[in-house]
């Protein structure tokens, strides 16, 4: 869904806070690919200090360039993402237009829905069919919104590292096409919730009958545990980055954390302070829940796919389902028959996946597409 786009073959690039992946696929038939290359480059600041916003993106435009390099990818189209609070995402009903009738209104019928000035976004449409309401026929379309400083930072990115932008998706939407592609378990009828734990933002996709039915961008993520750590312990940003890393939680059956021996004292410590920083983002995902099924009692989620580089702590997906009473899943991208990996292996490639998640399904776009 390209909130604006202009050789069908392009990279996915995900602008992280903390780091940038990279993805190109190769179409090879229908509904199946390649794995051609991937990597994932850490954003060079000095996270114990504020950096300004100039530093940040030359951060990323250097960090980019190298990740290009050092993958030896020579595509030059990209397709990158927003999210954030300066993305709205909206389900509203519109008065029965065609796609091109409402192309050349939409200025004027999404402004009651956009809480900034229609000077200041760029608006994105996708219709998702006809309802009744109020027994007047419909159409019922998702609108996005997102302000145009926050996407020409994107694009100055990409063209500053000598690539062409040609379409500029939400996160969301980019998790939804991964999932959909990659997913060889969903059934009819289930509805599907997807968690993308960024450093600073965490994505919630509500994917109900292969169409999303939520989407929200909370601001809690990753470095929410780490401050956490940081502040408890009195340690620097990548220390306390180091210990959630090294550590996680501890699970006990019934209970989040188990003190087992003397010795584990600090995993303990580590643990509950983690425990108690990821609760505030399980409340957020409960809020999304409980927003979901006032929609209807029986819209219930079956299951949670987790994904994002903070999917990777240990035993994060126990610990959020034990709360939630709903199965956790962790979301590796390419396992799946219709993603030909033979390319790569290993325990790296393994791990890595889950943060990739975002990157994959914005490289599954084509250049002029409009989903």
């Amino acid at each position: 869904m390209g909130l604006f786009s202009k050789s069908k073959e392009v990279i996915g690039v995900d602008i992280g806070s903390h780091n940038i992946k990279v993805v190109q696929l190769k179409k090879t038939g229908e509904n199946n690919y390649q794995l051609l290359k991937y990597g994932s480059a850490p954003i060079s600041l000095d996270y114990n200090t504020e950096s300004s916003p100039f530093d940040r993106k030359q951060s990323a435009v250097n960090s980019l360039k190298k990740l290009l390099i050092q993958n030896k990818i020579s595509i030059k189209k990209a397709v990158t993402s927003v999210s954030g609070n300066s993305v709205i995402v909206r389900y509203v009903k519109f008065p029965s237009l065609s796609h091109a009738e409402l192309e050349k209104t939409i200025q004027f019928e999404a402004e009651p829905y956009i809480p900034f000035g229609v000077q200041d976004v760029n608006i994105g449409f996708q219709i998702l069919g006809e309802v009744m309401d109020e027994g007047q026929k419909k159409m019922e379309t998702i609108l996005i919104a997102s302000k145009k400083e926050i996407i020409q930072d994107r694009t100055d990115i990409l063209e500053e590292a000598g690539l062409i932008p040609v379409i500029v998706d939400v996160d969301a939407f980019a998790l939804e096409n991964a999932f959909e592609i990659s997913s060889t378990s969903q059934g009819a009828g289930e509805n599907i919730m997807l968690v993308d734990i960024g450093a600073l933002v965490t994505n919630i996709v509500i994917v109900e009958n292969g169409v999303c039915r939520v989407v929200r961008d909370v601001l809690v993520g990753g470095n929410n545990f780490t401050k956490a750590l940081q502040k408890n312990l009195q340690v620097d940003f990548l220390t306390g980055e180091k210990m959630k890393l090294e550590n996680g939680l501890i699970m006990f059956d019934e209970r989040s954390v188990e003190k087992t021996e003397e010795d584990d004292e600090d995993k303990v410590q580590i643990s509950e302070i983690i425990v108690n920083a990821v609760k505030s983002l399980i409340e957020e995902i409960q809020r999304s829940i409980d927003y979901y099924q006032t929609q209807s009692e029986e819209k219930i989620v079956s299951r949670i796919v987790l994904s994002g580089g903070s999917a990777r702590l240990n035993n994060l997906d126990k610990f959020m389902s034990q709360e939630l009473h709903i199965p956790v899943e962790i979301h590796n991208p390419f396992n799946s028959e219709k993603i030909d990996t033979n390319l790569f292996s290993g325990e790296q490639f393994i791990e890595e996946a889950p943060s990739l998640v975002v990157a994959f399904g914005l490289a599954l776009r084509r250049e002029r597409d409009i989903k």
